[in-house]
């Protein structure tokens, strides 16, 4: 009976590996690295904590692949044909596993907080990139300018809504499923939504602020779009680490 719960715990991860593979969600690397933050995730948070994640992954895999064609006719889309790599998989889930490492040494009803959190960035995040770009009114969001589609720290009151949608939709069923007190749910929401803006934010400045890919970078950016997700995760998680286990 000691082994029943790890072995279904690893079960569940390897389950989620063979689907993955099956239905190319991600490629290779990318579903191996997955599947190591869902086990760190499970052991350390349990199998809700690895719920809220596999929820992340399939709304980020839907919302890629929403009118992937059109997209891709366009020069905006995820290349791989949507499936997502490992840089992308380790930039939205390093934050998520390093928060679930530190449930036992807090809490763990404390620690779902920046958890949620960090995964309600990488959601709103992946909204507003993937379903912002369908907008033809792009606006940069340092200087509120008009800009092209898919540039850099481009915002769009598509993208913005599509944001707060994806903060909700972890917000809600973080609540539900991490036994957090319902006063959380618009506090996720919104440090949920400001890491959006976070990261557009950084797009603008340190990414370059023109429209570039993962592998041919703005001559000027400092950073590239993996570090800028891995950023602003951290940043928002702080944020709700520091006031939900700290201060609260």
């Amino acid at each position: 009976m000691d082994l029943f719960l790890p072995a279904l715990k690893i079960g569940i991860c390897a389950m989620f590996a063979v689907v993955s593979t099956r239905f190319q969600f991600l490629d290779h690397a990318g579903t191996i690295a997955a599947t190591a933050v869902g086990l760190v995730i499970i052991f350390a948070g349990g199998i809700a904590w690895f719920a809220i994640l596999l929820l992340f992954l399939l709304l980020g895999i839907a919302a890629t692949k929403y009118r992937y064609r059109y997209k891709e006719r366009r020069g905006l889309h995820e290349r791989g044909n949507g499936m997502r790599k490992a840089r992308n998989v380790l930039a939205n889930g390093t934050m998520p596993a390093v928060t679930a490492l530190l449930a036992p040494v807090f809490s763990h009803g404390d620690m779902a907080v920046p958890f949620a959190v960090a995964i309600a960035v990488a959601t709103a995040d992946t909204f507003a990139s993937e379903l912002g770009v369908l907008s033809e009114k792009v606006y940069l969001i340092t200087s509120l300018q008009r800009t092209d589609v898919g540039t850099n720290g481009g915002v769009s009151w598509l993208g913005e809504g599509a944001a707060l949608l994806g903060s909700l939709a972890i917000a809600i069923p973080a609540v539900l499923l991490l036994d957090l007190e319902p006063v959380w749910l618009p506090f996720i929401v919104a440090v949920g939504f400001l890491g959006c803006q976070i990261d557009s934010l950084l797009g603008a400045t340190l990414q370059g602020g023109e429209i570039g890919t993962e592998e041919q970078l703005p001559s000027d950016a400092v950073l590239t779009n993996s570090d800028v997700n891995l950023l602003s995760i951290a940043i928002a998680a702080l944020i709700a680490f520091v006031y939900a286990v700290l201060l609260f």
